[in-house]
């Protein structure tokens, strides 16, 4: 594979595998190049759209920080993207989703306050190294001591990004504060509605909340985590986003012919909070 040059790798993936951006031509030549400057694969890059070769390419080395601009009610990213937080964390999810809906919403300043793998605060970075999009953020979780079940998010900002544990799918650990730790349904039903409000009344006036989260099924019983969610008695729902899972640590297992299908799918609900609340006396 050391004998393949840089063009010869470029044209290949994609070729075999589409737009670069969406595979993250960059990271796939260094698998293969460990040793290769970022500027060669830049300039080979441009050579080969500059041949017409790589049309798809969009603005840019750089394009997978452009938004997708044809993005539906119904999101796929088998490539979760390697640039941005953890793999390793378990429930950790892909930045696409989240970069999309920062562009689409031109949002100046963000906040995640259950950042764990630290996909959101990747994403944002590179949006402002790539994009210039001189986004502010703020991010932190239980592990850096930060607890939104008993403290509120400091500042207002335009978005806010929660992706809070799916019950006790996955226990993070014992802390009174972590969701994944509530033995019974409802005493997580409660503190996750705490939690939102908190993000709700983080968001400027025109703000947006973005909930990203999935149901369970436990034992036969299956519990729609969503209906909580969609409920939620603040602000204006604006979105349902539904969301393909893949690459869960599940999808390894073999569980035989199961009575009802595996779950595959997430949602994602966005708030907006109005411009211009009514207050209660």
């Amino acid at each position: 594979m050391t004998n393949v040059s840089i063009r010869t790798l470029i044209l290949e993936l994609v070729t075999a595998q589409g737009a670069s951006h969406i595979r993250e031509l960059h990271v796939e030549v260094l698998k293969a190049r460990p040793d290769t400057p970022e500027h060669t694969i830049r300039a080979r890059l441009s050579e080969a759209a500059a041949e017409g070769l790589l049309n798809r390419l969009g603005e840019g080395f750089y394009d997978m920080y452009a938004e997708d601009e044809g993005m539906t009610s119904v999101v796929s990213y088998p490539n979760r993207g390697s640039c941005w937080g953890r793999s390793s964390f378990r429930g950790n999810c892909s930045g696409h989703l989240f970069k999309n809906l920062v562009l689409r919403y031109k949002a100046r300043s963000v906040a995640d306050p259950m950042l764990g793998s630290g996909t959101t605060r990747d994403v944002v970075a590179g949006l402002n190294k790539y994009k210039k999009a001189n986004i502010s953020f703020w991010g932190s979780d239980l592990s850096q001591g930060f607890d939104l079940t008993k403290q509120d998010i400091p500042g207002k900002f335009d978005f806010c990004w929660i992706h809070a544990p799916y019950w006790n799918i996955i226990r993070y650990s014992s802390n009174s504060g972590d969701l994944s730790n509530c033995e019974g349904y409802e005493e997580f039903r409660k503190l996750l509605i705490v939690c939102l409000k908190r993000c709700y009344d983080a968001l400027l006036p025109g703000g947006r909340l973005a909930v990203l989260i999935g149901d369970v099924r436990r034992r036969g019983k299956y519990t729609p985590i969503v209906k909580d969610v969609l409920t939620f008695p603040y602000g204006e729902i604006r979105s349902i986003i539904i969301k393909i899972q893949h690459n869960c640590v599940s999808d390894r297992k073999f569980y035989g012919k199961l009575e009802d299908p595996p779950i595959k799918h997430e949602y994602c609900v966005v708030f907006k909070k109005p411009k211009y609340e009514l207050k209660v006396a």
